[in-house]
């Protein structure tokens, strides 16, 4: 069984439940994870769920960002009587920019590795073969951000942000167990506490920016610098 956390904040208008129903099929399961919206994800998400059992809702008791829906999502899996049965756990954005087609793309992708694989990260490359829609602007500052970390946590990732990851469910407690300190990237948190593990990452195959993202990159440019140097002062110095 595959179990996926779907974080979701005032997404009522953009939500595409059939698209879910439809990719979950088989081994898959979906818990969405509402994060305290104002708007009526909730219910939207409660009405259309009735009676399809591979399809399950989560309310966070209140709003605390991406990071805290994931990582409450994640932790509820293990506590699910039927969801804890997965083999593997992961997050998947709620704009499907990364259709869920590609999970057993990733799952097929890791076999290639002699070695077990731990966890498989999406990862948003421009090749030939592949169809990634995305703006310059996002490109040139996700390079940059790459960089950055590279530089001052030693994170080799090429996409560390992509809102597309597996684990094995053996993980979960040493990558969720513990609060992150930054919301928006707290993926090159999970990456850190995971130091050691076998964590690749998978060239999609197809990836589109969904129009309604709620990160603003310019207004969180210096929190995000910030959260680096406060990840760098816990995990590495």
């Amino acid at each position: 069984m595959i179990v996926l956390v779907v974080p979701c904040y005032n997404e009522e208008k953009r939500l595409d439940l059939e698209a879910f129903e439809e990719g979950a099929q088989g081994e898959i399961q979906i818990l969405f994870v509402d994060d305290g919206s104002k708007d009526k994800t909730v219910e939207c998400i409660s009405e259309f769920i009735k009676d399809k059992p591979n399809l399950h809702l989560h309310q966070c008791p209140q709003n605390g960002g991406k990071a805290a829906a994931v990582r409450e999502g994640m932790l509820k899996v293990l506590a699910h009587p039927l969801l804890r049965q997965a083999t593997w756990v992961g997050y998947w954005d709620a704009d499907l920019a990364t259709p869920l087609w590609e999970v057993p793309n990733m799952l097929q992708y890791a076999e290639l590795y002699s070695k077990d694989v731990d966890s498989i990260w999406g990862s948003r490359v421009y090749r030939l073969g592949s169809r990634i829609i995305r703006s310059a602007k996002r490109h040139y500052l996700g390079r940059g951000f790459a960089t950055l970390i590279s530089l001052l946590l030693k994170v080799e990732s090429y996409d560390s942000q992509c809102g597309a990851k597996l684990f094995r469910k053996e993980l979960i407690e040493k990558g969720f167990r513990e609060k992150f300190l930054s919301n928006w990237i707290f993926d090159v948190e999970i990456m850190l506490r995971l130091k050691g593990h076998h964590i690749i990452e998978y060239p999609l195959r197809v990836w589109e920016d969904a129009p309604g993202s709620k990160v603003k990159i310019y207004r969180e440019i210096f929190r995000v610098f910030s959260d680096i140097l406060r990840i760098r002062q816990k995990y590495l110095i």
